[in-house]
């Protein structure tokens, strides 16, 4: 009996030094007898599951903190393993006033006496709602970030994927486009050999323009001057057919006078004197004719004495 009241006032003074203690930390404290009997808890441990004060927790069993299912799979096993060990540490599942389950990091310690007996546990525990709130945002940031990530690398991939498509298409059309500026290049250099060609060309064009501008101009000098030489020629022309009418006139007119006096000659008898000076006005009149109409004349003269001179011969032989 004196023993039991030892120990219950060692036990008395420790709660009191840890009630001093327990007071000011943030986190909740509960100390426990051998047989799981609440004898102290501080205003944190309180308020962690859900009471105003610590007024009434004192005395009653550690389960009060926890469900069936809890001290059942947890907190029994958890309680005997500090016992064991003297310490024991690690997460235990705990319910508030109102039965909404939550998780606290727990670390449970066994006090001993002077000489070393165990006569209860402090526990210690940390309300885990907050940290695995933000775990939970955590764990959800990171899983949306986590699908950023995957949609940006997708995207980046897809855009890798566009991009190198474009660099082939651009290396493509880079060599295409050395095809076509070496096929521009050729062709440039043919034109400037056309060009050559057309320049020499028209060089020549030009020197044989302008020979066959001297050329035509010396034809139209040459005509020109041709066609003033016809128009001259083709007056004296005119003027010699002018002549040659005249003459040709006078020529009718002297043959037709020549004409009627060998019709007289023919006619009468012998010449007489008349017939003798009318023939020699006949041949005066003949000879101021031109040689070519003289020639006709003295031909038809000619012809027509000939024709006579074989009645005057046979006349005088008559006469003899």
């Amino acid at each position: 009996m004196d023993d039991i009241i030892a120990v219950h006032k060692q036990v008395e003074r420790m709660l009191r030094r840890l009630t001093v203690i327990a007071e000011r930390a943030r986190e909740g404290v509960v100390v426990l007898d051998l047989n799981g009997v609440i004898q102290f808890v501080n205003a944190a441990w309180a308020a962690m599951h859900g009471y105003k004060s610590t007024d009434g927790l004192v005395g009653k069993q550690i389960s009060v903190f926890h469900t069936k299912e809890q001290m059942e799979t947890d907190v029994t096993d958890f309680i005997e393993e500090a016992k064991q060990r003297g310490q024991f540490a690690g997460r235990l599942g705990h319910v508030r006033r109102d039965g909404t389950p939550f998780f606290a990091e727990m670390l449970m310690v066994v006090f001993n006496d002077e000489v070393g007996k165990a006569m209860g546990l402090v526990g210690f525990a940390t309300d885990l709602t907050e940290q695995e709130r933000t775990e939970d945002e955590l764990r959800r940031y990171r899983c949306h970030l986590a699908e950023l990530v995957k949609q940006q690398t997708e995207g980046l991939e897809a855009a890798n994927a566009l991009l190198q498509r474009q660099v082939t298409e651009y290396e493509q059309a880079g060599q295409q486009l050395k095809q076509q500026i070496a096929e521009l290049l050729a062709a440039n250099e043919q034109l400037r050999e056309q060009i050559c060609e057309h320049e020499r060309a028209k060089d020549e064009l030009e020197r044989y323009r302008d020979e066959l501008e001297q050329y035509l101009r010396k034809q139209s000098d040459e005509l020109t001057a041709a066609s003033e030489h016809l128009r001259t020629e083709i007056a004296r022309r005119r003027q010699q057919e002018e002549r040659l009418k005249q003459q040709t006139n006078a020529i009718k007119a002297a043959g037709a006078r020549l004409q009627a006096q060998i019709d007289e000659l023919s006619v009468g008898g012998p010449i007489g004197e008349s017939n003798v000076s009318k023939a020699k006005n006949l041949a005066k009149a003949a000879a101021s004719l031109p040689d070519d109409e003289k020639t006709v004349l003295e031909n038809v003269f000619r012809q027509n004495i000939v024709l006579q001179k074989p009645k005057v011969e046979s006349d005088t032989e008559e006469d003899l």
